[in-house]
């Protein structure tokens, strides 16, 4: 019973200790906050925060149902969410869903695979591929036409970021 209670308190000394390096910061702090477009949330949107420092690192999110994000930083090793703490310049783009026709036919069991096949090997020789169309507007998407700007600090009450696209 004794080496028991010893092998349960080792165990969780160890797994106290293995987590103390995956609580490391990094530095990163948790940024968050809603998309909306005329008062309404729009889900599916991208966001990307291209940092106006060189040195800086960029983060993205993707809004849920609700609206609301998360940004993951790529260059978090523990695959941490946020952003280093600066200034961030950032667009946001929702695309439709580009549904095509021959794919749709291909699932509901219209045609045949090798007949998807076929439709498709043509459309790529005569390049009829369309552009998905933009639903949010033309100039949030752009890094050289975005009016979003944000500040990332220390402050995690600070790190709220809630944009309504006009």
């Amino acid at each position: 019973m004794k080496a028991m209670k010893l092998t349960v308190v080792a165990a969780l000394v160890a797994c106290m200790i293995a987590l103390t390096g995956c609580g490391k910061d990094e530095g990163y702090r948790k940024t968050t906050g809603k998309v909306t477009m005329g008062g309404q949330p729009v889900a599916g949107a991208m966001l990307v925060f291209y940092p106006k420092a060189s040195d800086g690192e960029s983060g993205s999110g993707m809004t849920e149902a609700d609206g609301t994000y998360t940004v993951t930083c790529a260059g978090s090793s523990k695959g941490g969410s946020g952003l280093k703490p600066g200034e961030y310049q950032v667009t946001v783009s929702k695309y439709a869903e580009n549904v095509d026709p021959d794919e749709e036919a291909y699932q509901k069991g219209e045609i045949t695979y090798d007949e998807l096949q076929e439709r498709k090997a043509k459309k790529s020789k005569i390049g009829n591929s369309k552009t998905a169309e933009l639903l949010t507007p033309k100039q949030y998407a752009s890094t050289g036409t975005t009016p979003l700007t944000i500040a990332v600090t220390d402050d995690p009450k600070s790190n709220v970021f809630d944009f309504n696209l006009e």
